[in-house]
Formats: C-alpha cells, sequence, structure tokens
C-alpha cells in the first residue's frame, strides 16, 4: 500500500530563496537597462541633429552659404538668440522680455520651412494656445530636462520647463562668434558708427559673422560648430571652469553638429571654445583671445 503526500505550497524559506534570487536579478538587470534606455535616448537625440544640420546645408545652398539666423526686434531693442533659427514658440513669459524680441514665430525661423517643409506654421501668434500645442519633435532632445535661458545669471537651470517648451528647441546655434566678432570690430575701430542705428550696426556683425563661418566652412568644417545641446554651451563658456553634467548622464560631454554635417558626441573641456574636438570660434589675424 502505497501512500500519496499533497504538498500544499512553498516553504517560507523557499519563497525567501526565490525572493533572494529576484532581487538579485533585478540589481543585475537594472543598471544595463538604464544605459540601454539612455544610448536610445542619445541615439533620438543625434539623428535630430543630423536632421536639423542637413536642413541647415540645403538652406546654405539656397541663400548662398548663409545661416538660418534671424534679429528680433522689440522697439528699439535689437536682439540675437540661439534658439530662433528654428523650432516652435516660446512660453508666453518671453512676449514681454526686451519688447518680445526674442518671442519669434514658428514661421518666422528661417530653418522650419526646411525641416518641416510640409506644414504650415504661423507667422504670428495670435493666442497662447498656438504656443503650447504645436509640436515639432525634431527639435526636442529626449535628456531636455530643464531651461537655461530665462533666468539671470546665465546658466541658472529652470526646471520647470525643458529648454524645448521654454523656447522651442533643445538644439542651439552657435552664437559664440556672435560676441567673439562684436568685441574684434570695436578693439579694431569698426564699433557702432555715428549715426548707425543698432538694427544696422547688428545687421553689419552678423553679415561678418555669417563670412567668418563661411571661412570656417571652407577650413575647418569638421571641426566648427553649429547646433549644440545645451551642455555645450554651458562648458565651452563657464568661465569658471566647472565640471556640468550633460544632458545623458556623462560629464560634460555634448550632442554637437558641425559644419560638414556630421554628429558627434563630444567630450569638452569646461572654459574652452576652441580644443582639438570642436571650435565655436574661428580666430583669424589680429582677433581678440577667445
Amino acid at each position: 500500500m502505497k501512500t500519496r503526500t499533497n504538498r500544499g505550497g512553498f516553504t517560507l524559506i523557499e519563497l525567501l530563496v526565490v525572493i533572494a534570487i529576484i532581487a538579485l536579478l533585478i540589481s543585475i538587470l537594472l543598471p544595463a537597462l538604464g544605459k540601454a534606455r539612455n544610448l536610445a535616448r542619445l541615439t533620438q537625440s543625434m539623428s535630430n541633429n543630423r536632421q536639423i544640420m542637413s536642413s541647415t546645408l540645403v538652406y546654405r545652398n539656397d541663400f548662398k552659404d548663409a545661416m538660418p539666423y534671424t534679429l528680433g526686434v522689440g522697439g528699439s531693442f535689437v536682439g540675437w538668440s540661439s534658439f530662433n533659427y528654428g523650432g516652435k514658440a516660446c512660453l508666453p513669459r518671453w512676449r514681454t522680455l526686451q519688447g518680445g524680441a526674442y518671442d519669434v514665430a514658428p514661421g518666422k525661423r528661417p530653418l522650419n520651412a526646411y525641416v518641416y517643409s510640409e506644414v504650415s506654421l504661423p507667422t504670428t501668434i495670435s493666442d497662447d494656445s498656438e504656443r503650447l500645442n504645436l509640436e515639432l519633435p525634431v527639435f526636442k532632445s529626449p535628456g531636455d530636462t530643464a531651461s537655461y535661458q530665462y533666468r539671470t545669471p546665465y546658466p541658472t537651470p529652470d526646471p520647470q520647463y525643458s529648454s524645448y517648451d521654454d523656447v522651442g528647441t533643445s538644439y542651439h546655434s552657435n552664437l559664440a562668434w556672435f560676441y567673439k566678432l562684436k568685441n574684434w570690430m570695436e578693439v579694431r575701430g569698426q564699433g557702432q558708427r555715428s549715426g548707425e542705428n543698432t538694427l544696422v550696426y547688428t545687421w553689419r556683425i552678423m553679415n561678418f559673422g555669417v563670412k567668418r563661418m563661411g571661412t570656417a566652412a571652407n577650413f575647418v568644417p569638421s571641426k566648427f560648430v553649429f547646433v549644440h545641446d545645451q551642455t555645450g554651451d554651458i562648458v565651452a563658456n563657464d568661465s569658471q571652469r566647472r565640471n556640468w553634467m550633460g544632458e545623458f548622464k556623462d560629464m560634460n560631454r555634448s550632442v554637437m553638429t558641425f559644419l560638414d554635417g556630421h554628429t558627434d558626441y563630444v567630450e569638452m573641456t569646461p572654459g574652452e571654445v576652441m580644443t582639438s574636438k570642436y571650435w565655436f570660434w574661428m580666430p583669424m589675424p589680429g582677433d581678440p583671445t577667445p
């Protein structure tokens, strides 16, 4: 005669062993999953940059090597920004800053007609819903979590908004040359002339700068930066030479695209606008020190 015993389930020890094994597997897999997700986000950001730069190259071909920059005018104020080359509208808080000079509608941002040629974009902003509802995802970085564009002194983060939500794009065009050229022109006695209004003077700087970028495109296209994520500008121009965590959890690294069209994930040197890996400025004889 045989006796069969039915087991009712796991013993406490067996259950604890299973839980311990699951916890061990999770601890092993989570870092790998996190790295894979971060790599996917980085890959998407680099793809966005490539699309922006390929459109820029077409724009330059159509406009005799000009870059897709635009001036903002608000009353008597004339200004540049690193974000009005393309992207969606700014948040309403930009509407009154410097007379709204930086508040450029999507339809007036020059690169948008090339990146989103099939979309009819508004040239004016009649209400705030147009600011909030329009999405142009090529200009949105998956790693963009805070804007450094509004608060002062720069760089002061505003974690309430991403740069994409704040100013319309996560990727910023290189404007380091503008400030260097303004200094260069003043040192060489070519600053604002008597009777010359600010708008004309600023246009003169821009035209001179576009020629300088054309020189860079001819001589150092693989090193001269055109567009980059926020980390690029922050690290390169930090006079205190601090280390900055990038959008993809690497110290002092930025997604950059260069005038020859290639995109890279660049390790930067804090406080340096020119290294063997990237140039934000094209020096010429007689230029001030970057």
